[in-house]
């Protein structure tokens, strides 16, 4: 997965996160997304430390809410 951007949604908890763990294990950067920003940090940060893959990252938005898919999107 090296070389490759994934994007998960709901990803500071549950299967999203055991997602989001599995794909920066296989070196992938990773983007979880998802509505609390506190939750998603935590989230981000425990990944990146439990891989050692720093590049992974936390992008708020609600994906029930247009504009803030457009702006994530942007």
């Amino acid at each position: 997965m090296e070389g490759r951007v994934c994007v998960v949604t709901g990803g500071n908890a549950g299967i999203g996160r055991a997602t989001a763990l599995g794909l920066a294990r296989m070196g992938a950067s990773v983007a979880i997304i998802g509505r609390s920003r506190e939750r998603g940090e935590a989230a981000a940060a425990e990944i990146r430390r439990e891989t050692g893959n720093l590049d992974v990252s936390f992008l708020l938005a609600d994906l029930a809410d247009q504009a803030a898919i457009r702006r994530v999107a942007a």
